[in-house]
């Protein structure tokens, strides 16, 4: 990247199609946009080059919510994962591009979808359902995380201790299914084994979170912020 050119953040998504783009990415995309970023979309169809070539092009990847990712790539029979929600080119496109991404330290925002396959794609597991965590149809659920202190997600939020998230997810990373090289820098208050955000201290910005900053960031500053940390660590390479 040129200081004349803005940072290129790749956007994981499972299609390229307007109406799921509207409803699925269109506020990562604006997030990105606002913190000082390019977005660039990365869809299973869109793929022509192998992760490596897409993660040289690129100067941030975010790994975005979505579906299930099939248990089979962390060595689990299905156990609550949802058949429908699987969708094998998405996962091996995520896998590939976030193994990609850390080989050469480029930094990494994942949200939940994207928190899951973070923790996979480095040797972890997960819980294939929990309880209470998705939110129904007609409203959003919100309960409390708390964020360690001394993280990176703690410097880039700007805020330790316990606030409230957003909750959309029914599948988990818990402490005992934690990858090597990661460590919990959020969990819920409810249980500590609950993990609700991860990160890589020795690499340079790898985070992740298992809420929705994106659907805050108009209303937050806490999230607006994140944003503009993952950006600018972008921006720095």
């Amino acid at each position: 990247m040129t200081s004349d050119t803005l940072p290129r953040i790749g956007i994981t998504a499972r299609s390229a199609e307007k109406s799921y783009f509207d409803g699925w990415v269109r506020n990562y995309w604006w997030a990105v946009t606002w913190a000082g970023g390019q977005p660039v979309l990365l869809t299973p169809e869109t793929a022509a080059l192998p992760p490596e070539q897409q993660v040289a092009q690129l100067d941030g990847l975010l790994l975005s919510g979505g579906g299930d990712i099939h248990p089979k790539h962390y060595q689990q029979r299905m156990r609550g994962t949802e058949k429908h929600a699987i969708h094998d080119g998405r996962d091996t496109l995520e896998l590939g591009l976030a193994r990609a991404a850390l080989a050469v330290d480029l930094p990494i925002l994942g949200v939940c979808r994207g928190f899951q396959v973070l923790n996979v794609a480095l040797g972890g597991s997960l819980l294939q359902h929990v309880d209470g965590h998705r939110s129904p149809k007609e409203a959003v659920s919100y309960h409390e995380v708390a964020v360690a202190p001394d993280t990176l997600l703690a410097r880039a939020l700007g805020v330790e201790g316990r606030f409230p998230v957003n909750t959309y997810h029914h599948q988990a990373v818990t402490a005992d299914r934690l990858a090597p090289g990661l460590r919990a820098s959020a969990a819920t208050v409810q249980g500590p084994d609950l993990l609700e955000g991860i990160e890589a201290p020795d690499r340079r910005w790898t985070l992740a979170v298992q809420w929705h900053p994106e659907r805050f960031y108009e209303l937050d500053d806490r999230h607006r912020r994140l944003f503009s940390e993952f950006v600018a660590a972008a921006g720095d390479r």
